[in-house]
């Protein structure tokens, strides 16, 4: 049991690094809040990954062991980009409806918005760098890789990933937001725990974020093909809600031999 402890971190230690983690980002909204700079977003998302690399880097803990570094196959890759676009649309959905029966402040999604829409290709560029692959790759590395791993090794899979997606929504501090965000996490760590894996989260967590940063930025005359009187079409859903099922039927059949079982 020692030498377990001594080459992944506690529960507890894993624990105080995400809430150095949360302070550390609260540090950075104070200081930047005033800016709507793209870059401020890139810093805060860069800021994730501090705490628990100097953490890693000082226990001289196993890198691609404790963050789940493993190389998948291609084809695990690619069905979890199906999931990812098909959990996008099912959430905007949700996401609608939220807004209909508690709607966000007004000033909150102005402001919001403000940062999430582009000018510039250069902001653009910026925007997909932090909200992507930063993004993408930092919570993953954090959240599914290092706490839901040292929750797995003292607890059954079925808490580690509910208690990772109930702290993964938490620290995103948007109650508006917390229902879509808890379903992603908890989705996001089956998947990360069947294949023993960071990297199908990373694409779904990169889609996700994508599909996102094109909705805010999309002209609403553009998506008369996808939304019907202020809501997704029917149709999408549907297919979406297949894309999910039969793409999670597809992940759990190529992670049968998976070495995280």
């Amino acid at each position: 049991m020692k030498e377990e402890e001594t080459r992944f971190p506690t529960v507890r230690n894993a624990f105080f690094i995400v809430v150095a983690t949360l302070l550390l980002t609260l540090v950075g909204e104070v200081l930047w809040g005033s800016t709507q700079s793209k870059a401020k977003i890139l810093l805060l998302e860069a800021m994730t990954l501090l705490p628990v690399l100097v953490y890693v880097f000082l226990r001289r803990l196993p890198f691609r062991e404790v963050f789940r570094w493993r190389a998948v196959d291609g084809g695990l890759l690619l069905v979890s980009g199906f999931i990812g676009l098909g959990l996008s649309v099912v959430t905007d959905e949700m996401d609608r409806l939220i807004q209909m029966l508690l709607p966000m402040p007004e000033e909150i999604q102005k402001a919001m918005n403000e940062l999430m829409i582009f000018d510039s290709t250069g902001e653009l560029v910026v925007l997909i760098i932090a909200t992507v692959v930063i993004a993408g790759f930092a919570e993953e590395m954090l959240f599914r890789g290092f706490f839901q791993g040292a929750l797995e090794r003292v607890t059954d899979v079925t808490k580690a990933v509910l208690s990772t997606a109930f702290v993964f929504a938490f620290v995103h501090f948007n109650p508006w937001w917390i229902i879509e965000i808890l379903i992603l996490g908890v989705l996001l760590g089956v998947m990360v725990w069947r294949s023993g894996s960071i990297f199908p989260g990373v694409v779904v967590h990169g889609i996700y974020n994508a599909a996102a940063l094109g909705l805010i930025n999309a002209e609403p005359s553009t998506l008369d093909w996808y939304v019907v009187r202020g809501h997704v079409s029917p149709v999408w859903i549907l297919l979406s809600l297949v894309m999910i099922v039969f793409g999670f039927r597809v992940f759990y059949r190529l992670t049968e031999n998976s070495g995280a079982l």
